[in-house]
């Protein structure tokens, strides 16, 4: 049996209340700091776990802006070959030019300087005719035949009172043969 206080008044107080061990109160402590520690853990690790994708993503686009930046440069290079090569090619194309035109030069410089000897001869042999050396006369004639020389000489073209140089060489090499070649 129980034993009831009384209070001063006489009355029976009221029962103290019995410590009952509170009905998993204490057992649930443990458990929500078991569950907080794993939750606190958990999001540790998904922060850890952010910082180290985002670090990795990180060094993924500073590659990626390496890589972009070197085909970018590649890129340059190739326009700037290309830009080049045209230079190239159109500074071909004049020297072609050039080179085609001192042919032409040259070629025009190697005839005329064959039409001067060939004047120069038919001067030769006007004067050696006036010279009355016929025998010199004879061998310029061949000497102008076998150096191809006649075929340079001027036949017109020129005034209309003046015998052409071609025209002259034929009068002169005629009147040579007549007079006994």
């Amino acid at each position: 049996m129980k034993l009831e206080r009384r209070n001063g008044t006489g009355e029976p107080a009221s029962p103290a209340p019995e410590e009952t061990p509170s009905s998993g109160s204490g057992e649930k402590k443990p458990v929500i700091v078991y569950i907080l520690v794993l939750f606190t853990v958990a999001l540790l690790l998904m922060i850890w776990s952010l910082f180290s994708h985002q670090r990795s993503n990180t060094e993924a686009i500073g590659r990626l802006q390496g890589s972009v930046s070197a085909m970018q440069e590649v890129q340059e290079l190739q326009e700037r070959v290309i830009t080049l090569q045209e230079a190239l090619d159109d500074a071909q194309a004049e020297a072609d030019l050039q080179t085609r035109r001192a042919t032409e030069t040259q070629e025009l410089y190697d005839r005329l300087l064959r039409q001067t000897d060939a004047l120069y001869y038919l001067y030769a042999l006007q004067q050696q005719y006036l010279l009355r050396d016929f025998e010199g006369c004879r061998e310029t004639i061949r000497t102008m035949e076998d150096g191809d020389m006649v075929k340079l000489l001027p036949d017109g073209g020129g005034a209309v009172d003046v015998t052409s140089p071609a025209l002259r060489y034929r009068e002169l090499k005629e009147a040579v043969e007549a007079l006994g070649g």
